[in-house]
């Protein structure tokens, strides 16, 4: 019984004391109840905030993540663009060679190098030329001898 409840009586009749305590009985019946339907309902509305929670909860974990591999992602992708750069610098030093040879170089440009590489073009052009003259040369000196030499020796027989 509650401090603040105060008790009902009934004060006449022959069942006074036994009507009094129902009734008394009855009222406390009447508060718990109250009370049980009021726990109930704060119950359910606790339920329904935990759910809430709940799913707030998962949906922070889901979010953290989400960003988690986002950030795996561009981990890896930075770690990978450094590999990259660095196979791509290796790749260059061997290509370059050993750079204090650079200061001393004739042909310092690609355009330079491409005269270069022309007028060395036409040499091969001209010395294959050559090459073809000399052997048609030979051949023709061989035909001039062949034909020197039967004349001498029709001569002779």
């Amino acid at each position: 019984m509650l401090q603040s409840e105060s008790i009902a009586v009934v004060k006449q009749g022959p069942w006074m004391g036994r009507d009094g305590f129902v009734a008394e009985t009855a009222v406390q019946f009447d508060r718990v109840q109250s009370s049980i339907a009021r726990l109930e309902r704060e119950l359910e509305k606790s339920k329904k905030v935990i759910a809430e929670m709940a799913e707030e909860a998962n949906r922070t974990r889901r979010f953290q993540t989400f960003e988690e591999t986002l950030k795996n992602e561009r981990d890896y992708k930075l770690t990978d663009l450094q590999r990259a750069v660095r196979e791509v610098k290796t790749r260059m030093e061997v290509i370059e060679g050993d750079r204090s040879v650079f200061a001393g170089l004739t042909y310092k440009s690609f355009e330079a190098i491409d005269r270069k590489l022309g007028e060395l073009a036409k040499l091969q052009e001209q010395i294959e030329t050559s090459e073809r003259n000399g052997r048609r040369s030979l051949v023709m000196m061989g035909a001039a001898t062949l034909a020197a030499l039967i004349a001498i020796a029709a001569n002779f027989i």
